[in-house]
């Protein structure tokens, strides 16, 4: 099991705090926490960050970089602000999370993530849905994420699929559903893309 920890969430209230206040401290306590808990990789989530996510995204890559050696997964919709934190990393290759099925978002996360040699999280979802079988999951898998990715050789290792797991709480209908996507998404492909 690959463990990713998203516990650097810009919605947290102490998380946005510590970032408009530059908190180095906080952030480094945090993320070797994380990384001996048993986390393999780190999420840095910082929102959209319109205006400043090319300057806060970076920053905290060299904070996080001072003190773990794990891989980071930036976790933003904006471009601008994952280019300059590809630029800014020095050690573990990078995820960028995440690219869809949308046309727009594969023209251009796709081609950043292979422009810097990362890792990429594709979620199975188009057009502002996500689907509910398993079968419509990996449809979109097979027939617009990875024909993209190999259009753009991309390689399919550095490829994770997201099925998208839902809240059980109020989905429980999706929860078999995403256990056979995975399930069938390790058969799909030789060699077969990471499911998360």
């Amino acid at each position: 099991m690959y463990i990713i920890a998203e516990n650097i969430h810009v919605i947290s209230p102490k998380v946005k705090k510590a970032i408009a206040e530059r908190d180095a401290k906080f952030f480094q306590d945090l993320v070797v926490r994380m990384v001996d808990a048993g986390a393999n990789a780190i999420d840095l989530n910082i929102g959209p960050q319109k205006k400043h996510g090319h300057e806060i995204l970076p920053w905290l890559v060299e904070v996080v970089e001072e003190v773990v050696d794990v891989p980071l997964v930036f976790d933003t919709t904006n471009l601008a602000a994952i280019e300059a934190a590809c630029e800014t990393v020095t050690k573990a290759q990078p995820i960028i999370n995440s690219t869809d099925a949308r046309a727009e978002r594969l023209e251009t996360v796709p081609a950043l993530a292979k422009k810097y040699n990362t890792r990429l999280v594709a979620l199975t979802m188009a057009e502002g849905m996500i689907p509910v079988s398993a079968d419509e999951r990996v449809g979109l898998a097979l027939e617009r994420l990875i024909p993209h990715m190999l259009e753009i050789d991309f390689p399919i290792a550095d490829l994770i699929i997201d099925p998208l797991v839902l809240t059980v709480s109020g989905c429980q209908e999706y929860c078999p559903e995403c256990i056979e996507a995975v399930r069938t998404l390790k058969y799909a492909w030789d060699p077969p893309p990471l499911t998360n």
